[in-house]
């Protein structure tokens, strides 16, 4: 472990690509992070010291080691675990929050990234602390629930839902169509109202997929027929889900495509 004040050093095990790359949520490119853990390190910002570390030196890490970090907290009052890949990110974080250690300059401490994880996952419960961010407040920003930041500590890799829906589906990725239930009556009632009274839709085909790059489960897919031309997908998408959505079965969500219909 290294310790180290606001001027900073080098970084040998750095994993800020990994981390941009893992922010598309296929599960390939969790994947991409995973793989670069095992060699690489993280910053964790101290509110307090450590004890009998001394600035700017390596010291071994012992089994009691206590870490006191800065959390920080998302729009809806949550706490998160702050961790970053470059001391140059983690900086203008903490002089944009006031953070110190001890009352005096901040102080950071360098440990590898499986140690990392392995000590925020004994704190984050998803109550006094609801889960993991690294590089806050840059563009490799990533969020991570308990659940996701635990299986990347195991390297299994998922696909990280609330990343991966900003991605349309490629024509190369395999969706097979599950078997299951049949949809609640209620919501393809529904589905057929919205379809009568938006003229823009032709029609509909409403399937159970499962898609190992985005999908943790099988979950509803809903395709769309809609005459060729210049739609306003996103509106069109707002006003079906305005209809469904308290009518979807598990797990809650639904995926929504547009297939333009033959003329």
């Amino acid at each position: 472990m290294d310790t180290a004040g606001s001027n900073g050093r080098s970084q040998a095990g750095d994993i800020t690509n990994a981390i941009e790359t893992a922010r598309r949520g296929l599960r390939r490119d969790v994947q991409v992070l995973i793989d670069a853990l095992e060699d690489g390190e993280l910053y964790v910002p101290l509110a307090r010291s450590i004890p009998d570390a001394d600035y700017g030196e390596r010291v071994e890490i012992g089994g009691d080691l206590e870490l006191a970090p800065h959390l920080l907290v998302d729009e809806d009052e949550r706490p998160y675990c702050a961790v970053f890949s470059r001391a140059a990110l983690l900086e203008p974080v903490g002089e944009e929050l006031g953070w110190t250690t001890d009352g005096g300059p901040l102080e950071y401490c360098a440990l590898p990234a499986p140690i990392v994880f392995d000590m925020t996952l004994s704190v984050i419960d998803e109550e006094t602390v609801f889960g993991l961010v690294f590089n806050a407040m840059s563009g490799s920003e990533l969020v991570l629930r308990r659940d996701e930041a635990a299986s990347i500590a195991q390297g299994k890799a998922l696909p990280l839902v609330g990343y991966v829906q900003e991605i349309p589906p490629q024509k190369f990725e395999e969706t097979l169509v599950a078997e299951g239930d049949p949809p609640p009556k209620e919501l393809v009632q529904a589905i057929e109202r919205c379809v009568a009274g938006i003229d823009e839709i032709k029609g509909y085909r409403l399937e159970r997929t499962f898609n190992a790059e985005r999908d943790l489960e099988p979950h509803l897919t809903l395709t769309l027929s809609t005459d060729p031309g210049d739609l306003d997908f996103a509106d069109i998408s707002r006003r079906v889900v305005a209809e469904i959505e308290d009518k979807l079965p598990p797990p809650g969500y639904i995926d929504i495509l547009f297939d333009e219909a033959p003329n």
